[in-house]
């Protein structure tokens, strides 16, 4: 009895997500930093040259918390003010992107010098809020503005 009151309390497993992640550019050949989550956490790399692309287990690829997609790219310079980063990189478009399943779940295209997508809030381009509206994510009544 004491057994299958275990197994019925016991959380439910949850398989690992496997994500994929990349930085690329028409312009920009190296970035200063690409950090990305995995089911271990954050990783940093530095001067990373583009295009660049991984695939990674996380735990949930939708998921908020320390365990969800997320993945930044900075290539802002060393000089960092507000006008020299406008002026400088004004043009100097990285794309970030997460895809899950084959789906791409979030991208990012800035010139800013610093783009991030998470899993948690998917996004592209083509949708007109953060939150994309397609059939992997449908539209949830009661939950946007």
């Amino acid at each position: 009895m004491a057994g299958a009151a275990a197994v019925i309390s016991a959380p439910t497993a949850h398989a690992e997500d496997s994500v994929t992640y990349e930085v690329f550019s028409d312009v920009v050949p190296v970035v200063a930093g690409i950090e990305y989550r995995d089911r271990s956490g954050k990783k940093l790399l530095q001067a990373v040259p583009l295009p660049w692309h991984i695939t990674v287990p996380v735990v949930d690829a939708f998921s908020p918390a320390d365990d969800g997609a997320e993945l930044r790219a900075d290539w802002r310079p060393n000089f960092r003010t507000a006008g020299t980063v406008g002026g400088v990189l004004k043009g100097q478009f990285v794309t970030v992107r997460i895809s899950f399943r084959g789906n791409v779940i979030c991208e990012s295209r800035l010139d800013v010098g610093n783009a991030t997508c998470y899993g948690s809030a998917p996004h592209s381009a083509e949708t007109d809020a953060s939150y994309d509206r397609t059939r992997l994510f449908p539209e949830q009544r009661g939950f946007l503005p």
